[in-house]
């Protein structure tokens, strides 16, 4: 029979061929008894409870998980919250296989070998308070209550589990401070020092935008959901610019892609302000108006010429004019500013010259302009201060370590903290980190652990390499087997973290662990008897002007809220700086022993000679597959390579590597060996590796991972971490 539109809609007829076409009749389309699998699509049924995902990724998603009989069994997006959508990313979508991980720690174990042997013994959560609390006891008693360190970060966990839970105690208890800056702050001095502040505009007003400057970000690995936002804003004809020294996915897409030499961005920054200028493509009214200090930027451009730029930046002055002309020509440009690039020893004077590029075009006060970098405004808007119990601390000026510094804190003979001798750390407590891997310099992290004279206890759901060097083990809850809240560091939203599931084995969340041990210690505080609820209720109550509105049962029944932040920000033409205004010349860069306009000092002049003359510059870079050292357990993901070296073909044929060789990349601090990738994703002189994989689980050797490689020297300003300004050399395997 001859099939036609006609024919096709013919009563029975019809009847019968649309039966002939595999059910593609109503009633019979029936997905699970055709062509699917039904027990798979069975997982999608079950109470429906909301989660934020609180991976190291601005965006937050808000999540929807399946609960059958106790039993989380499927996760899909909050399609309710628009920038969240059906489908979360890879990492979201193996977070049941995450939760159920056949190497979940599933009891508290004592060590009954030499650190790293990895014997163990079972013992009970009532065994661990008692000797943990005895030996906390005992340290404070022998050194002093400063001689006890927390080591954790953001982890898997939100504002209870992250901050209140924990703070709670070293408050209370008067340990030493971390300081957690291994992420976001050098940009934060930098941009302060232009505009007075680092938050920024609503990232969904790119829509309104002529032009999308991406510096240094990548949004398949962190804030996947912003591609969204970007290909509807290129729909609308909004132009996209990239600047990245590795080639990612987006660049591809790019109107104008720029590839630098890493950390050489202050002199492009000054390339493309050369030429705005020189082609009078700058605001002069917002200048004159909004800025201080524009005679001077002039004179500094004068003093780099275009030839020097191009050798110094490697970028051809005429893809930089390209991307200049674009800039300059739009009315409306919004930049989205990465957080990698700024981990170098120059990374605040490098995010101070990319923020003056809005302020030489007058992208600033205005819908659809601006900078967005981190826009904490969530977060920062609950109430930490009562919350974290600041007001038990007894010791305000506590010796303070840098979590980058790790390694030299805890340091056998020579501990150090910012350059000086600190008070020897005799307790550490982790949880939400991994310091072994995560931290720089793996190998001196690891001498430090392996003290016989360092207790050290570890809360993780699962056999870290840093609990290989632990006292004492606990089994951590995921984040899904508590309650919690979270603030996205994106686009203003605070979110419900709403128990999932019960806790797997004797697991127990941050919040329970440090409650109990407290009570273990003999604290009888008020506070070590709240529950998550009160301690979320007194988060939300906050005098913070962007929290008006929100309350405790408005967010327990919404699940989501955007903040209601005025736009656009910065539109009274007000800024934070000493003089009020866009600061082109700053005094607090040259009271930091910088030019107070644009430095062009690079990392390497800060380098020991031995490290300064390798031939390589290391980038170890967020991959999409994983967040930090999170997933590497994980199935479906472990699979996936994290142990490559990204090497540029020219470097290629001198070293005489092809793809899937083996290399061993070293320096003064160790090796690694990892799989070559042949790639122009790099430049010449350039490698990259993902940042963060675990030693135990190198294929190519378990002696060496990326963090073995990398310096714990901090950043210019800041005190963050500058994981990319290390060198190494690279031989094969």
């Amino acid at each position: 029979m001859k099939i036609n539109r006609r024919t096709f809609m013919q009563g029975a007829g019809a009847t019968a061929i649309l039966s002939s076409l595999s059910g593609l009749t109503p009633g019979i389309a029936n997905a699970r008894t055709t062509g699917a699998h039904s027990n798979l699509l069975a997982k999608r049924n079950g109470e429906v409870v909301y989660h934020s995902c609180l991976r190291n990724c601005a965006a937050r998603c808000l999540l929807k998980f399946r609960v059958q009989d106790g039993r989380m069994t499927y996760v899909s997006g909050a399609e309710e919250q628009a920038k969240t959508g059906k489908a979360p990313c890879l990492k979201g979508q193996a977070y049941v296989q995450y939760t159920y991980a056949p190497d979940r720690i599933l009891h508290p174990m004592e060590r009954v070998g030499a650190k790293g042997e990895g014997k163990w013994r079972r013992i009970s959560w009532d065994e661990a308070y008692k000797k943990i609390s005895d030996r906390l006891k005992s340290v404070i008693t022998e050194h002093g209550s400063e001689s006890i360190l927390p080591y954790s970060y953001s982890g898997n966990y939100g504002a209870i589990g992250m901050s209140a839970s924990g703070e709670r105690f070293w408050n209370r208890i008067g340990s030493s401070i971390l300081e957690r800056k291994v992420c976001t702050y050098a940009a934060y001095d930098g941009l302060e020092s232009v505009y007075g502040t680092f938050l920024g505009p609503d990232p969904e007003d790119v829509m309104l935008s002529d032009v999308y400057l991406n510096w240094g970000h990548d949004e398949t690995v962190s804030n996947t959901i912003a591609i969204k936002l970007i290909n509807k804003a290129r729909d609308n004809g909004t132009k996209f610019l990239v600047v990245n020294p590795q080639r990612t996915p987006l660049c591809n897409q790019a109107d104008v892609y720029l590839q630098p030499k890493p950390s050489t961005d202050v002199q492009l920054c000054a390339g493309i302000m050369k030429y705005l200028v020189e082609k009078d493509l700058v605001n002069h009214k917002f200048i004159q108006e909004q800025s201080i200090g524009y005679d001077d930027l002039l004179k500094r451009l004068d003093e780099l010429s275009y030839d020097e730029i191009e050798q110094i930046t490697g970028v051809p002055r005429a893809k930089m004019f390209e991307f200049a002309q674009i800039l300059g020509e739009n009315e409306k440009t919004m930049l989205r500013m990465g957080y990698g690039f700024q981990r170098n020893f120059n990374g605040a004077r490098m995010s101070r010259a990319v923020a003056m590029l809005l302020g030489v075009t007058g992208n600033f006060g205005k819908r659809g302009n601006g900078l967005v970098y981190d826009n904490i405004h969530a977060g920062a808007g609950l109430n930490q201060s009562i919350a974290s119990g600041k007001y038990m601390r007894k010791n305000k000026d506590a010796q303070r370590i840098n979590m980058t510094e790790i390694a030299k804190a805890i340091h056998p003979t020579n501990p150090t903290s910012h350059d000086k001798p600190s008070k020897p750390i005799h307790a550490m407590i982790i949880y939400n980190g991994n310091p072994v891997v995560v931290a720089p310099d793996t190998n001196a992290v690891i001498e430090g652990m392996k003290r016989e004279d360092l207790f050290v206890v570890g809360h993780d759901m699962v056999m870290t390499d840093s609990l290989q060097y632990c006292d004492i083990i606990l089994p951590s809850a995921s984040q899904f087997e508590t309650d919690d809240i979270v603030g996205d560091y994106h686009g203003y939203y605070i979110q419900v973290c709403q128990k999932v599931i019960e806790p797997v084995g004797e697991s127990k969340c941050n919040w329970t662990f440090f409650r109990e041990l407290g009570q273990a210690m003999g604290f009888e505080d008020d506070v070590f008897k709240a529950s998550n609820d009160d301690i979320i209720k007194e988060l939300l109550d906050t005098d913070s002007p962007d929290y008006k509105g929100v309350t405790y049962e408005r967010l327990m029944k919404e699940k989501f809220i955007k903040l209601d932040i005025p736009q656009p920000v910065l539109a009274d033409g007000k800024y934070n700086t000493p003089s009020g205004k866009i600061e082109f010349s700053s005094k607090l860069m040259s009271d930091a022993g910088y030019h107070p306009v644009l430095d062009w000092q690079l990392p390497e002049e800060e380098m020991e000679p031995k490290e300064r003359n390798l031939p390589f510059r290391l980038l170890s870079s967020g991959v999409p597959q994983r967040v930090n050292s999170s997933f590497y357990n994980v199935k479906y993901i472990r699979a996936i390579p994290a142990y490559y070296v990204k090497i540029n073909p020219v470097d290629a044929k001198t070293y005489d590597v092809k793809d899937n060789d083996v290399v061993k990349l070293s320096n003064h601090r160790g090796e690694a060996r990892f799989v070559v990738i042949v790639t122009e994703g790099v430049l010449p002189g350039s490698l990259m590796t993902p940042k963060c994989n675990w030693l135990r689980m190198n294929p190519n050797g378990t002696e060496g991972c990326t963090n073995s490689l990398t310096t714990d020297k901090l950043t210019d300003m800041g005190g963050c971490s500058a994981y990319h300004s290390t060198r190494v050399d690279l031989a094969k395997a």
